[in-house]
């Protein structure tokens, strides 16, 4: 395994986390005793990181990190979780909320469940503009730290494809954001690329979720499979698996004479081509496990292989259905295109 350190947090963190997502049944069921068993091998292969959110399993996600490890063995591992989706409320989809009592409260929950305080990471669950823009919720946020429930405070993006205008204000407040998490994988290149060098640029740190793009990077889907899926990556925009396929078809001209499995070659992409801390894993099973952590074995990808994947994914990155171009328009890094004035 491979470390490092998330920018000023000093928290050093494997460079492959583990998602603990993969095991609340938001990607496939995983019955509770081979999700234990999942969570002490990533502990074996070297995993010290594992992010999760109060929010995936209601509650569930935190509790099974404590049931894994124990009181004693959550001081030696790494956590980040996340707040901001009241499912509390019992309402479905869960409304975010941003508020001071609500997010306080959630906090305190989430300490409970994980056995730990205080969270080595807590981050804010994918907050709108309008939040990001308040100077309450700044406040609230900082007070989340001097309440003593946080180590490092952080920023997940999402679940909005056009992030960056989220992340620049994020990383103007970097007296207070440490951390940041976005999408970044060979399909989704933008902004989490422009967002990485930005976040690294001010001492915070970088972690990236979604490597295998749903599974499109992995080969576990293919064209026939896209009318199946019907867990969290369904709130795909429609459209978009065909075009990520289609574009993928392109990249492995140039990947299939790689070493290592489709997966491996996916991860070692992210890692050797943006400024990323650690790349956050979907695995319910130890077969996708122990695959994903041994990418960290194959050579690094040269730059001239990187290059290339970034001009395939630049040639079509105006025609995918979740519109990444608007991201660098916004900043003026490509031009902005007729089409879409």
């Amino acid at each position: 395994m491979e470390y490092s350190v998330l920018g000023r947090t000093g928290i050093r963190v494997s460079r492959i986390g583990f998602g603990v997502y993969s095991v609340t049944g938001m990607y496939g069921h995983v019955p509770e005793d081979e999700a234990l068993e999942l969570l002490r091998l990533a502990d074996r292969l070297g995993i010290n990181f594992y992010d999760t959110a109060d929010v995936y399993g209601n509650g569930y996600g935190e509790e099974i990190l404590c049931k894994a490890f124990g009181e004693r063995g959550m001081q030696r591992i790494v956590v980040a979780t996340k707040i901001g989706y009241d499912f509390y409320s019992g309402e479905t989809p869960p409304p975010r909320r941003y508020d001071e009592d609500y997010l306080l409260y959630a906090v305190e929950k989430s300490s409970e469940r994980l056995c730990k305080k205080p969270i080595d990471i807590v981050q804010i669950h994918n907050p709108p503009l309008s939040a990001l823009r308040s100077k309450e919720f700044w406040k609230t946020v900082e007070k989340i730290s001097e309440e003593g429930y946080a180590k490092a405070l952080g920023i997940a993006l999402g679940p909005e494809t056009d992030v960056l205008e989220h992340a620049l204000i994020a990383i103007s407040h970097s007296d207070l954001v440490s951390v940041i998490q976005f999408v970044y994988n060979m399909l989704e290149q933008e902004p989490g690329a422009t967002i990485a060098r930005l976040a690294k640029n001010k001492g915070i740190g970088t972690i990236s979720r979604v490597p295998h793009a749903g599974g499109v990077l992995d080969e576990s889907i293919g064209v026939k499979d896209i009318a199946k899926i019907s867990d969290h990556r369904a709130l795909r925009r429609r459209g978009w698996y065909e075009w990520a396929l289609e574009t993928y078809l392109e990249m492995k001209k140039v990947v299939d004479r790689l070493p290592g499995t489709p997966g491996q070659r996916a991860i070692r992409f992210i890692l050797d081509s943006a400024p990323i801390d650690s790349v956050i894993i979907i695995a319910n099973n130890m077969d996708r496990l122990k695959e994903y952590v041994d990418a960290l074995r194959l050579p690094s990808l040269s730059k001239d292989i990187v290059t290339e994947l970034a001009r395939i994914y630049m040639s079509r990155i105006h025609s995918s259905p979740e519109k990444p171009a608007k991201s660098l328009e916004y900043i003026g890094l490509i031009p902005r295109l007729a089409a879409h004035d």
